[in-house]
């Protein structure tokens, strides 16, 4: 429903979330930000990826 109406805005948020964590993991040591670290890992590995193909599926999906 909320993909639908506004897709290029969650797709743009999911983009520039992705950017962040990257930039985090690439900037801060796993041994001192462990925590920190896996929540990065997961959003940008797992959750980023899922959204990005459930806006593609319904933004292209069958009415």
């Amino acid at each position: 429903m909320m993909f639908k109406r506004y897709p290029y805005t969650i797709g743009l948020v999911a983009v520039i979330s992705f950017i962040v964590c990257i930039v985090w993991l690439f900037t801060h040591e796993a041994c001192m930000h462990p925590l920190g670290n896996g929540l990065a890992a997961w959003w940008a590995f797992i959750v980023v990826p899922i959204l990005l193909v459930t806006i593609v599926e319904e933004a292209g999906g069958e009415e």
